[in-house]
């Protein structure tokens, strides 16, 4: 009987032990007792609550990629001549990124030109160049489920072109405008891609400066036109930094820091109905399906109603049972030196059409969701991705930081990247469940982030 008690204690001990422990988040006794080897960029590590992956970081100063374990180690490394700004891993185990070229017309920060591909082993296998005097890529792509490519391009317009388009001469500081373009790409063998789809914000704009142009109107009036004249009078007067696609819809949003807004449009157009303003599944062709962040720039609405600043990253969550739409957003400058991330609802109707109208700021008051730290604060590059598990992936990009929180805004995971340099644009989790891992542990390469 003794016995039978003394067994019956010991195994409640150890499941009432065990239950705590779960219960809790891991501490540092608790690592070193489950004798857990964690990298010293390792800050923060629960491995009861993170999403299970690897991460892809790739930083700017370095011409690498690199996949990183939970466990802060690196797993997989991808050697490159380029130095490259958006990076992404396909689900075949592909690495696709935009790389930086020269270019004596365009050289503004975030100028790419270029998109290479390596394979999982590392061999460069496809590289792509569009970049010229008169335009070049730029900033983001997007990876469509087809294979095909998104990316933002700048084209270079004249100022007698801008003239004719309706720009206020005084608002031509550099001589020139960059309109952005989005094309698609179909990556073709030797090296080669063809352009099968193109928009551009250079055929939606509006104007209240020269009553003889043709695009001349009320802004207020047509918040589904971008004006030409808002923002400053630098050419690259409307700066989009992110791209994502919408598969449920067939559209795309991106995001203008210019503009303080983003864009979503219609990709299920032609060429020439995206150029125009009919066609489509939703029959606006390539004028905006909607807009959110900044009234004033549509002439509607004061300082106060203004909601993202400088912001980078947007992209689509779901489509919710009560037909709205969330979508994720770093949002810079929100506030004085201090970053958030905010989840916006908008008013997204189940088939995925919106009512965007004139003279009032078309969107919600208030964001759904917001996570504000001072750790996170970057006032250029970052981004924030939604987990499968609901946690949120964070990039503070000036900092080098990369921070998991949970639903209740719980600090979960958390690495600092190792150089002095620590610019990154942002980063990317993919479960370890998923092509092309599968549940598979790679193992831990003998290298280092640099």
């Amino acid at each position: 009987m003794k016995l039978f008690l003394s067994t019956f204690f010991i195994l409640f001990s150890s499941c009432l032990f065990l239950s705590c422990k779960k219960d809790d988040s891991i501490s540092t006794n608790e690592i070193e007792e489950q004798e857990i080897a964690l990298s010293e960029n390792i800050k923060v590590y629960n491995n009861n609550a993170f999403f299970e992956g690897y991460t892809l970081i790739a930083p700017l100063s370095s011409n690498n990629a690199y996949l990183i374990n939970m466990e802060g180690f690196v797993v997989k490394k991808w050697v490159s001549k380029n130095r490259a700004i958006a990076n992404y891993l396909t689900k075949e185990g592909n690495l696709v990124r935009s790389y930086i070229i020269s270019n004596q017309t365009f050289t503004f920060p975030g100028t790419t030109g270029g998109i290479e591909k390596f394979n999982f082993e590392g061999e460069k296998i496809w590289n792509w160049e569009y970049s010229t005097s008169e335009y070049s890529m730029h900033h983001d792509i997007e990876i469509l489920p087809n294979g095909n490519i998104l990316a933002s391009v700048w084209d270079r317009k004249t100022s007698q072109e801008a003239i004719e388009k309706g720009r206020d001469p005084n608002l031509l500081f550099n001589s020139e405008v960059w309109p952005d373009r989005i094309i698609e790409i179909k990556p073709l063998g030797n090296n080669n891609a063809e352009v099968i789809w193109e928009w551009s914000i250079w055929d939606h704009l509006i104007q209240d400066f020269d009553s003889s142009k043709e695009n001349f109107g009320v802004i207020s009036e047509h918040p589904e036109l971008a004006d030409i004249n808002f923002s400053n009078g630098e050419a690259n007067f409307n700066h989009v930094n992110s791209i994502s696609y919408i598969k449920e819809f067939d559209q795309i949003v991106i995001s203008s820091r210019r503009f303080n807004e983003f864009f979503i449009i219609d990709h299920s157009t032609t060429k020439q109905e995206a150029a125009s303003h009919f066609g489509g599944h939703y029959n606006k062709g390539g004028d905006f399906l909607y807009r959110w962040g900044n009234p004033k720039a549509y002439k509607t609405g004061s300082e106060a109603n203004q909601k993202l600043f400088g912001q980078h990253d947007v992209t689509y969550i779901s489509n919710k049972p009560n037909n709205s739409g969330n979508f994720l957003v770093f949002n810079n400058e929100k506030y004085e030196n201090l970053s958030s991330v905010d989840e916006v609802n908008i008013p997204q109707q189940a088939d995925g059409s919106y009512n965007l109208q004139p003279n009032i700021n078309n969107y919600p008051l208030q964001t759904a969701w917001s996570y504000i730290n001072t750790e996170i604060n970057s006032p250029i590059v970052s981004g924030a991705r939604r987990l499968k598990n609901g946690n949120t992936l964070i990039t503070s990009g000036t900092k080098g930081l990369l921070l998991e929180i949970d639903s209740d805004n719980n600090l979960v995971w958390k690495y600092s990247l190792p150089l002095e340099d620590k610019r990154i644009f942002k980063c990317f989790r993919y479960s370890i469940n998923q092509p092309p891992f599968n549940g598979e542990k790679l193992p831990v390469l003998n290298v280092n982030v640099e």
